[in-house]
C-alpha cells in the first residue's frame, strides 16, 4: 500500500479484526481460540475494501482447516485448532534456521526499546 491514508486504514481494519477473532483473556498463558471460518470471513470482507487478493493455496488451506475444525467441533464443542496445533508451532519457530521466521520470532518477541 503505497497511500499512507490507505494504509494506516487498512492497519486499523486489520488491528480490529485480530482483537476480534484472538480476544484477549485474563491468562497471559492461555493459548488464544481462532475460529479459521470466521478467519476466512474477516478476509473475505477486507479483500474488496482493500483491493487485495489472497492466494489461492491460502484460500484452500484456510478452507481445508476451517472444514476440519468444523467436523472436530461437531464431535468436541471446545476443540481449539490453536491449541492442537500450539506446540508443534512454537517447536518449529523456536528451532528453525530460516533467517525469516527468526526475524519474525523477534519482531513479536522483542520490544522495540
Amino acid at each position: 500500500l503505497e497511500d499512507a491514508e490507505t494504509k494506516a486504514a487498512f492497519t486499523a481494519a486489520l488491528a480490529e479484526a485480530a482483537e476480534t477473532l484472538l480476544p484477549r483473556t485474563h491468562d497471559p498463558s492461555a493459548i488464544p481460540e481462532l475460529r479459521f471460518d470466521k478467519l476466512i470471513d474477516s478476509l473475505a470482507s477486507l479483500a474488496p475494501r482493500f483491493e487485495f487478493t489472497l492466494p489461492p493455496y491460502f484460500l484452500n488451506n484456510a478452507r481445508a482447516i476451517g472444514t476440519l475444525e468444523g467436523m472436530a467441533r461437531s464431535a468436541d464443542p471446545t476443540f481449539n485448532v490453536l491449541a492442537a496445533v500450539y506446540g508443534f508451532a512454537v517447536q518449529t519457530i523456536l528451532t528453525s534456521d530460516s533467517a525469516s521466521l527468526t526475524r519474525t520470532l523477534k519482531r513479536i518477541t522483542y520490544d522495540s526499546n
